[in-house]
């Protein structure tokens, strides 16, 4: 007797584990049935959240559609906002210690 894997609905997995799905204007039960259909919904339509639409475009393309891939592109794409979330950090502790500076200098020169 042959074993039967249950199929894994990516669609499905990625709706129910986003923040706020049920704000977007798809219909789980008819646009989550697989990767292609939420595909076909994400791209044929202005959902209103490019993050989404963003994570189903890389899972299918990128990913493959597997759930192997879907896991390395998304980590790829966390390490990747990570790095931009940390130069956005830096540049954001730089410019707050060259204000201070210019007001510290500024003070120096009043008195």
């Amino acid at each position: 007797m042959t074993e039967t894997r249950e199929e894994i609905n990516i669609a499905r997995i990625i709706y129910d584990a986003y923040p706020h799905a049920d704000l977007l204007p798809i219909d789980p039960k008819q646009d989550c049935c697989s990767l292609q259909d939420l595909l076909a919904k994400v791209i044929g339509k202005n959902i209103g959240d490019s993050l989404f639409r963003f994570i189903v475009v890389e899972i299918v393309e990128g990913g493959e559609s597997t759930l192997d891939g879907a896991i390395r592109v998304l980590e790829q794409a966390r390490e990747d906002v990570e790095a931009v979330l940390q130069a956005l950090r830096a540049a954001s502790v730089n410019q707050n210690n060259m204000t201070r500076q210019i007001q510290e200098d500024t003070n120096h020169e009043t008195i």
